[in-house]
């Protein structure tokens, strides 16, 4: 694990912030980025922004500026000795942490994973905060009975994202995704940007969605997901779908070329 705290590297024993820092109120934001291959940062310039978007919803002033971020972002993803990275920033009054710990992926997960659905909506799902609870206990949850994620529903049953993740589904051809009331995903943003599909805002029910032939997620380290099941809903044939696939093709070539 590499640390650092408003510039400066630290051990994990010296990585400390006061206990009456706005920490302990929940006041604060955060990013999560990865690297690919040879510590090759994805993205960093959207994760700043969003961190910047968020700063200003919630009122909360940076010490430091974008580009002196970006830097330190480099500077902890360098340090590291690790190639394939998650590195996690987290912004509270008067510091700023980042954080590199190797990133393990199971590559299972691409052929399909599985959902259960739960009431929790979040607030202010619009900014990364710290404070995060619904969500964090919705996903504790769904991990803790075996599945991959929790797909956040409210009490009539409308569907919204996933608890660390966003969600879409094919009708036919075309890619739909709600709207508003959810994180505005720094891959979802890519995927409207890349998408061969005809792209449509709409809201659907748990009971309809769960109808749907493809679903998956998408998540900045984990990029998409396929959703095989739900609850003990079969999604399809249980199986990525084939527009699934595609999209995950041209995923893939995007980071790639993105990267080169």
């Amino acid at each position: 694990m590499t640390i650092m705290i408003n510039g400066k590297f630290v051990s994990k024993k010296d990585a400390k912030i006061p206990v009456w820092s706005s920490f302990g109120r929940g006041y604060g934001i955060f990013e999560t980025l990865r690297t690919y291959g040879n510590k090759k940062l994805f993205q960093t310039k959207e994760h700043i922004d969003r961190l910047f978007n968020s700063a200003k919803q919630i009122d909360l002033k940076l010490r430091f500026n974008k580009t002196q971020i970006s830097k330190m972002i480099e500077k902890t993803a360098k340090k590291s000795p690790h190639k394939s990275q998650i590195i996690k920033i987290t912004a509270i009054e008067d510091y700023l942490i980042i954080i590199s710990k190797q990133l393990k992926l199971d590559k299972k997960i691409y052929d399909g994973v599985k959902c259960m659905s739960e009431n929790a909506v979040r607030s202010l799902p619009e900014v990364k905060s710290i404070s995060y609870i619904a969500s964090y206990l919705s996903h504790k949850r769904a991990e803790k009975k075996g599945y991959f994620d929790a797909i956040l529903i409210d009490k009539n049953g409308e569907v919204y994202e996933g608890a660390y993740s966003n969600l879409f589904w094919f009708e036919k051809d075309t890619l739909c995704t709600r709207k508003d009331e959810v994180l505005p995903g720094i891959t979802r943003d890519t995927i409207f940007k890349i998408s061969p599909f005809k792209i449509k805002f709409k809201k659907i029910k748990l009971s309809q969605l769960k109808k749907r032939k493809e679903i998956f997620l998408t998540t900045s380290v984990k990029g998409i997901v396929p959703i095989t099941q739900i609850d003990k809903t079969k999604i399809g044939n249980g199986k990525s779908g084939t527009n699934t696939k595609l999209l995950m093709k041209c995923f893939d070539e995007y980071v790639s070329s993105s990267l080169a």
